[in-house]
């Protein structure tokens, strides 16, 4: 449908052109786009001078701008890829197109212009013209001329100011006769860009007169430069000499050389000039030579340095008479091929440089020296050196060979006490040089020497420039000696050795950025040293190599010190000028400080208890600064003083309940001891006489019947009839009751026979106090219980004060206290509270304990044993109860 719509619309636009009064398209419809026959771009002139207007003119037809919906006033210009605002002008051709026309200045040397059509919110390209901008040729000129034996001449010309535009520049080269009056034959031509600068033109007769023309043309315009007339021969340029050389003494070498092809008649027609150098040099020296008649051309140089190699060159000038009125000139020839040459050995020209190392003396009263020595130079060895011959000499004494090598040292073990010099001397071939005289002071002798101020500043990254004033006498040489400051300089510091009439020096030797040097400079005359300086310095102060490394010292809940070690000398890169400590809390700002860089600990207040700080520190001198790794603290919860007093607390509060638990422990042994390893009999071991009690009272009323009169066969005078009642006793029974193990039951029990009318006296504990009215009471300690008898004869117990139980209807076999003889007895119980007064109530086993002695098997089998039955009156016999064993 698309390509439909695009031809229908292509075959309207072709049967009528005009399409101004057509009808614009519906909302509905679609909008083609525009093509590209739809406008042109005209520019005119294409090639103008800078700063000149252009014309442009873009063309399109009326149905363009109803396709676009656009106007003539919305087309866009673009020059040079950049949008310009252009003033327009519209006219109306007579075939119905739109011709929009616009004027811009040729501002740069080449340009492009493009108008655009709006569409659809995009640029429609319409037409693209270029154009060149820049000047005509001016300021032409000639240079010089010259001309060759192989028949042409080649002329150089300025072409004048840049013309932005392809120039093309034209020489003609015209034979004439005599003085340039006529033409002889017709010109040679020759062109060439503006690059080039220069051109050759064939001749066939160089004795002749030529004329010289030369034009440049650009689509600007041309220009010419002055004619000149020349001869052939008095522009000349030979071409390069033929050189050879050769060396057969130290000082001089000797060179010849000849003109090729022939070119001179004569040696004599022509100027010389030969330049050499040092192969390791770069300056050239020039020597003028003038040819002499009937010899060839040869010249011995002299003044050179022995056993040195030398690059050789030789050009020619051509002489000629008719150059006097000719507008040119002969012109040198190109110089020669190098040629290479060395001249012979020479004995050196001085002695190597000497200087000294020396050791502490030993026991023996002997020092190391190690005498060292600097190579010669080429331009001093004059050749190469064979050994080195080093002449020892003490005082008052000839000197002695000490050392005949080719090494640059020699070590010697030499009396600390006595003075010694030392001479050296190289030799080659050829001879020896003169001898370097150094003087070592006696040991005990040696004074310090006069101080030499020195200065010292970087000369670059990696060297150093030493000023010093000259001492007060006539230096003979100087000995400058560095090293790291960290390293040992004995063995690792570098020397030199300078002449005597220098004020100043650049050390550039092991010298490296970011490491402190120490210098010391000496003054030497006549082999001793009369005056040293020493300083130190960086050629260059960079940042430290690495930072120092935090250590906590001490913790507090608000407080941390941290420290650091001085880094090593070789580390620092510089003078340490400051540390800066950061730090940072969770939640907090980051803070920082900057401490002195003498400090080597800080104390960082006001944190948080029980809190993680970080805590970094960075190291700063003139070159920069490096920072350190970061280290993580928790603060304490407590101060130490308050740990201490807790940890004491704790101690003390142990050590007095172990106190206390130890003390306890021995005074309630047996009762501990009955607690917890109670003693158990050993059936095997018992016996039952050993146990039974002399006198026992039982009730066994409350036993089953059969069961009773079988139990009372065994005990005829024994009142069983029943327990009255359970209570405690008097105040001694109180104290029975208070601990557990000692605690009992009391228990009464009442007579059933007319034979025991009277109450029965009370049986004593342990023993009988009294025949009469007295009580008696006996503890017995078995495993199951404690078993306490009372007799009284009363119906009450002596002494108490605690209530009897009545008996109750129900209960006929009980009695109770009313007149009648009756039995405590008193029973182990863990559960006796205590009453009013002094009485203890023993009340029933939690686990549902004896009510009645019926209760109690063990006491079943109680027996009373006596010395004789009871006395009318109740009077009992002293009896004792003794424990029964199961």
């Amino acid at each position: 449908m698309w390509l439909n719509l695009m031809l229908s619309w292509i075959f309207s636009l072709g049967i009528s052109r005009s399409g101004a009064n057509s009808r614009r398209p519906g909302p509905d419809s679609r909008v083609p786009t525009p093509q590209p026959s739809c406008g042109m771009l005209s520019l005119h002139p294409t090639v103008a001078c800078l700063g000149t207007p252009l014309t442009a003119s873009c063309t399109l037809d009326p149905s363009c701008l109803q396709i676009s919906h656009a106007r003539p006033g919305d087309i866009v210009w673009r020059l040079n890829g950049e949008t310009r605002q252009l003033p327009l002008n519209q006219s109306i051709a007579g075939n119905g197109t739109v011709t929009v026309v616009t004027v811009l200045r040729a501002e740069r040397p080449r340009g492009e212009l493009s108008c655009y059509l709006p569409h659809r919110r995009s640029l429609h390209l319409l037409g693209m013209a270029e154009y060149q901008a820049g000047v005509p040729p001016r300021d032409l000129q000639v240079e010089h001329c010259v001309s060759f034996w192989g028949g042409n001449i080649t002329c150089y010309w300025d072409p004048g100011p840049e013309t932005y535009l392809p120039t093309t520049y034209t020489l003609q080269v015209t034979e004439e006769a005599g003085r340039c009056l006529w033409t002889f034959r017709d010109a040679g031509t020759c062109v060439s860009s503006r690059e080039g600068r220069s051109c050759t033109v064939p001749v066939e007769n160089l004795f002749a007169s030529f004329q010289v023309r030369l034009t440049a043309v650009n689509p600007l315009g041309q220009a010419s430069a002055a004619d000149k007339c020349v001869h052939g021969m008095s522009i000349v340029k030979l071409s390069p000499p033929e050189v050879s050389a050769t060396a057969d003494r130290s000082d001089c070498f000797h060179v010849a050389w000849r003109q090729p092809n022939e070119e001179l008649l004569r040696v004599t027609d022509a100027r010389y000039e030969i330049r050499y150098r040092d192969v390791d040099g770069a300056s050239w020296t020039q020597v003028d030579v003038t040819a002499v008649e009937d010899t060839p051309a040869s010249k011995d140089v002299c003044g050179v340095s022995p056993f040195t190699s030398y690059s050789i060159q030789v050009r020619a000038l051509y002489q000629s008479n008719a150059s006097r009125w000719s507008a040119g000139s002969p012109s040198w020839s190109a110089w020669s091929h190098e040629r290479f040459v060395r001249t012979l050995s020479a004995a050196p020209s001085r002695g190597p440089a000497l200087w000294r190392r020396i050791a502490t003396p030993d026991s023996d009263g002997k020092r190391e020296i190690m005498l060292m020595w600097k190579p010669l130079q080429p331009k001093e060895a004059n050749g190469r050196i064979l050994t080195y011959s080093l002449r020892w000499q003490r005082s008052e004494q000839p000197a002695v060979l000490a050392c005949l090598t080719r090494s640059l040292q020699c070590t010697l073990e030499l009396p600390a006490s006595e003075e010694h010099t030392f001479f050296l001397t190289a030799s080659s071939s050829v001879g020896e040089s003169p001898a370097t005289k150094l003087s070592i002071p006696a040991g005990q002798a040696q004074a310090v020497p006069p101080p030499l101020p020195v200065l010292v500043s970087p000369a670059s990254d990696r060297s150093l420039l030493l000023q010093w004033d000259p001492p007060g006498f006539a230096a003979a040489a100087y000995v400058f000696e560095w090293g790291r400051a960290s390293e040992n300089r004995g063995q690792n510091s570098s020397w030199r050795y300078e002449p005597g009439n220098i004020s100043r020096a650049v050390l550039a030797e092991a010298i490296e950025p970011g490491y402190l040097y120490s210098l010391t400079i000496f003054a030497l005359s006549d082999g001793a040293v009369r005056a040293a300086g020493s300083t130190s310095a960086y050629s260059k102060q960079i940042a430290p190599f690495r930072a120092p490394t935090l250590h906590p010292t001490r913790v507090w809940p608000s407080q941390v010190e941290v420290q650091w070690e001085e880094i090593p000398l070789e580390e620092q890169g510089g003078f340490i000028r400051n540390y800066t400590i950061s730090y940072e809390e969770p939640g907090k700002d980051a803070q920082a400080v900057v401490v002195n860089g003498s400090v080597r600990r800080y104390l960082i207040v006001g944190l948080a208890p029980d809190s993680v700080v970080r805590v970094g520190i960075s190291i700063s001198n003139d070159g920069g600064s490096t920072q350190g790794s970061v280290l993580s603290i928790r603060t304490r919860s407590f101060d130490d003083g308050k740990v201490e007093l807790l940890l004491s607390s704790l101690c003390v509060g142990l050590v007095i309940l172990l106190l206390t638990a130890a003390l306890a422990c021995v005074l309630k042994h047996p009762l501990i001891q009955g607690c917890l390893w109670p003693q158990v009999p050993d059936p095997a071991k018992s016996h039952l006489a050993s146990w039974l009690p002399q006198k026992m009272w039982l009730d066994l009323g409350n036993f089953p019947a059969e069961q009773s009169k079988k139990q009372r066969v065994g005990y005829p005078d024994f009142p069983f009839r029943g327990v009255s009642g359970i209570i405690c006793g008097q105040q001694e029974e109180m104290m029975i009751c208070k601990s557990f193990l000692e605690s009992t039951w009391a228990a009464e029990a009442s007579s059933a026979g007319d034979k025991y009318g009277q109450p029965l006296q009370t049986i004593p504990w342990l023993d009988m106090t009294t025949p009469d009215h007295s009580q008696a009471r006996r503890q017995s300690k078995v495993e199951y219980s404690t078993v306490i008898v009372w007799a009284y004869p009363g119906g009450a117990p002596p002494n108490s004060t605690a209530p009897w139980p009545q008996a109750t209807p129900q209960s006929p076999e009980s009695s109770g206290p009313s007149g009648e003889p009756g039995w405590r007895i008193c029973f182990q119980s863990p559960s006796c509270e205590p009453l009013e007064g002094s009485c203890w109530r023993c009340g029933p086993q939690p686990d549902g304990g004896p009510a009645s002695l019926g209760a109690f098997p063990l006491l079943r089998t109680l027996v009373v044993e006596g010395s004789g039955d009871l006395q009318p009156n109740g009077d009992h016999p002293a009896g004792t109860l003794s424990p029964v064993t199961p």
